[in-house]
């Protein structure tokens, strides 16, 4: 099992490195497999697409940052490193979000959706919201995320990953702040 999860690893290194020079729309499968000499029914066994190889390859680089180890208390940290990952890989991450925005717009909102979900129910300790509507809440402020990263990227990465990262914190602390005023003010 060691073989396919490692094989997996190096088809990502291979797009990564491939789309620093090539946009993503121009790479086909046979390139992928011949810059790390595997063969075409190696990749099918993997993937069924260079689309599903692009969302591992997102998921396993940079986002990796986001783990399960996340919380608000070290979000900033994370998502700093994160945005570096992506600042250090940039010619990667322009060709590919240049052909294929929606491929990082879902994989990192399936992530970040995740963690506020993991937020939300921490914050709401009294089930005070209900699970539709925490869901609902993680969705938007994800989808709102995504879309800063994505304009990060297409603005050439003018604001530091440092300073990018402090507002998504900021945010995600206002919005702890404003379930708190919520909650007293529903006790009392």
């Amino acid at each position: 099992m060691a073989i396919v999860h490692e094989t997996k690893y190096i088809l990502a290194e291979a797009l990564l490195q491939i789309c620093t020079e090539k946009r993503f729309k121009k790479v086909s499968i046979s390139m992928i497999t011949a810059h790390c000499a595997l063969n075409r029914q190696t990749f099918y066994y993997h993937f069924t697409d260079k689309y599903e190889l692009l969302a591992f390859t997102y998921a396993t680089h940079a986002l990796a940052e986001l783990d399960n180890s996340t919380t608000l208390e070290n979000w900033e940290q994370h998502t700093a490193s994160m945005l570096v990952a992506i600042k250090e890989a940039r010619a990667f991450y322009r060709n590919t979000t240049c052909d294929e925005v929606a491929v990082l717009a879902e994989t990192f909102s399936t992530i970040t959706t995740r963690l506020l979900l993991e937020m939300f129910e921490r914050l709401d300790i009294n089930h005070q919201i209900e699970k539709n509507n925490r869901e609902f809440y993680a969705r938007f402020f994800s989808y709102g995320c995504s879309g800063v990263l994505i304009d990060w990227i297409y603005s050439d990465f003018k604001a530091s990953p440092e300073v990018i990262a402090e507002s998504l914190h900021r945010l995600a602390k206002d919005v702890e702040l404003i379930a708190y005023h919520r909650y007293v003010s529903l006790d009392n």
